[in-house]
């Protein structure tokens, strides 16, 4: 087998060299075990490609994916840095992805205790993700060998993982709606140019423009000449590569 006995932080530093040589994958975010950034950043700073679980010997996919979302869940990880593309876990022979926006509602579960040891695999929380998790990945996950697999794999990588950036697509709803306001107030704030006090006086917010953007339609393209706000009665809109008060 590729990676058979060897160490954990052995195993990551040989999945990084071996399959994500284009990326940068020596940052350390939290207690996640194994990050995949773009080595450039863009508007949003260095937006996550993968975030995944590794684990030495041959070791059950959905307990891998388990641990991951407890241990991304237990730190608030989502609120504090954009989510990536993908969720990933591998071991010494296997490597898994799933898309988060498809296990996104499991972060927000009501009354759920998030404090649980995730390595703990006797909890009713552990169970009960693991539950939900086996759902998702029977229909919506892709796992490849890295031996039987590698030319494929390296197809996977090349036209999803590196593609992250710009097809990436986060469902933004009640649970994550302020996150990622706060987000925008950070990054896309600043580079509006307009007066925000006598926007203010004028009964324009900043949340005015928040959504605009949130509306926006990018009829599927990267070119920003034919974005336009498809939201009626609000009081900006995005057209003509600007923002319009109405």
């Amino acid at each position: 087998m590729k990676y058979k006995n060897i160490r954990e932080e052995e195993l990551k530093n040989k999945v990084g060299a071996d399959w994500f040589k284009q990326f940068d994958t020596t940052e350390i975010l939290g207690n996640i075990d194994f990050t995949v950034f773009p080595k450039q950043d863009n508007l949003f700073g260095r937006i996550p490609l993968l975030w995944a679980e590794a684990k030495t010997g041959n070791f059950d996919i959905p307990t891998m994916f388990v641990q991951l979302i407890l241990t991304i869940g237990k730190a608030r990880t989502f609120d504090k840095t954009l989510p990536p593309a993908f969720l990933g876990a591998f071991d010494f022979k296997k490597i898994a992805f799933v898309d988060y926006i498809n296990i996104q509602d499991i972060f927000y579960l009501n009354d759920f205790n998030w404090n649980v040891t995730p390595s703990n695999h006797e909890t009713k929380e552990f169970q009960l993700i693991k539950d939900r998790i086996e759902a998702v990945l029977k229909t919506k996950t892709y796992v490849f060998e890295y031996q039987k697999d590698e030319k494929i794999l390296n197809t996977f990588i090349k036209n999803n993982v590196a593609k992250a950036t710009t097809k990436n697509r986060i469902k933004i709803d009640k649970n994550n709606f302020i996150p990622i306001y706060l987000r925008w107030i950070e990054i896309v704030k600043p580079i509006i140019d307009v007066n925000w006090d006598d926007l203010k006086k004028a009964n324009i917010l900043d949340s005015d423009f928040y959504l605009a953007d949130i509306f926006v339609d990018d009829k599927g393209t990267q070119n920003i000449d034919d974005d336009l706000t498809i939201r009626d009665s609000l009081f900006v809109v995005f057209q003509n590569q600007g923002y319009s008060i109405s």
